[in-house]
């Protein structure tokens, strides 16, 4: 009689198969909670950028420099965050606060779906900040819709 050791062809095929069961069921989940994950990050980001406008529109040497009327203009009428550049006294402190070089460092920074920009409105004593084309869940909306974050100035 012959003594063979290890798994027959039958046994290996049933473990695979309950293998693809098991990855067919948790691979929705994983990616929800990848998007979660994602759309948290991009939350902070927009918090960040608040927290820099807010921290750069407080600055006096900031509110006094020559230039900085033309970009806080920029802001009452709504800018995208993604697309500032260097060059007048209020963009470079709120990239200096964040860290970045040019606001292309924020746009590669998103990570969720749909979130393509970080947009920043200045109106009368707030500052809003949101991710336009998505949502809390991931999902990409239409619009403004999305992580607003909003806090008075004082």
């Amino acid at each position: 009689m012959k003594n063979n050791k290890g798994f027959s062809l039958v046994e290996l095929i049933i473990v695979i198969a309950i293998m693809a069961i098991l990855v067919g069921v948790m691979a929705p989940q994983l990616i929800k909670y990848i998007e979660k994950t994602n759309v948290s990050a991009d939350s902070q980001l927009a918090d960040a950028v608040h927290s820099a406008v807010l921290t750069a529109c407080m600055d006096p040497e900031v509110i006094s420099a020559t230039d900085t009327a033309t970009a806080y203009n920029a802001l009452t009428g709504g800018t995208n965050a993604c697309t500032m550049t260097t060059g007048d006294t209020l963009s470079d402190a709120i990239l200096d606060i964040l860290g970045c070089s040019a606001g292309s460092e924020i746009q590669s920074s998103l990570k969720s779906y749909g979130a393509s920009d970080v947009s920043v409105l200045v109106a009368g004593n707030r500052c809003y900040v949101w991710l336009p084309g998505t949502d809390a869940t991931g999902s990409k909306g239409t619009g403004a819709s999305g992580t607003s974050l909003s806090i008075s100035v004082y």
